[in-house]
């Protein structure tokens, strides 16, 4: 992934997607105009998920060469195709390297499989999952970064998601906060699905303790 003026700026394979498309999103937004550039070659472009990639999602940028794909990108924002280009070559360069210190390696998507850059040729490596992008056809996707929540939220009770009030730092009967209004759960990242997760499990304690006061009992639901 590079920015406009044809950098990387992440360490692509740190970590698996669930744990990183909230961090790369921050890591775009801190880019030059906010955007960036995801690149693979026919082999990589092989592993997408045909849901968030297929044309009528994305704007799909395909190109014979790397050179190619410098132009047809610079149509749409890239500002230097020449660095772009260095940038993948460089690239390149890094991840057969290490291959031929550690040829026993095998990329497997799956695990953390350590295929990495060569940790003395790239000032940013890419830890895992290092394929070469070299095959073509060359496909690139221009991206943005958008909001699904905050991080931030309201207090609650953590057995019944009753709101605490800030005043008396007590629960407010029949006041309840879940999901994306509640608070507490994520600092610095998110996993995938946890929010939806989180949903479920104070939603559900939310609906008990509001059914046992709609029917007079009062106190914590117990589950």
């Amino acid at each position: 992934m590079v920015n406009v003026v044809g950098e990387r700026f992440v360490d692509e394979g740190v970590d698996f997607r669930n744990f990183t498309y909230a961090r790369f999103g921050r890591a775009v937004l801190e880019q030059p105009e906010g955007v960036a550039f995801q690149v693979w070659d026919a082999e990589g472009s092989a592993l997408l998920r045909e849901e968030e990639y297929r044309p009528d999602v994305v704007r799909r940028i395909a190109a014979e060469s790397l050179e190619e794909l410098a132009a047809k990108c610079a149509e749409v924002g890239l500002q230097s195709p020449e660095r772009f280009v260095r940038t993948l070559k460089r690239y390149n360069e890094a991840v057969h390297a290490q291959r031929e210190k550690h040829p026993e390696k095998a990329f497997d998507p799956a695990v953390k499989d350590g295929v990495a850059t060569h940790p003395g040729m790239l000032e940013l490596p890419k830890s895992n999952w290092a394929l070469p992008i070299e095959k073509p056809p060359f496909l690139a996707v221009k991206v943005g970064c958008g909001i699904t929540f905050t991080f931030g939220g309201l207090a609650v009770d953590p057995e019944t998601a009753a709101v605490i009030s800030e005043a008396s730092r007590k629960p407010i009967e029949g006041l309840y906060a879940v999901g994306e209004m509640l608070g507490g759960l994520y600092y610095g990242n998110y996993p995938g699905g946890s929010g939806l997760t989180a949903g479920a499990v104070w939603g559900r304690r939310a609906g008990a303790d509001a059914a046992k006061r709609a029917n007079g009992s009062k106190g914590a639901a117990r589950l």
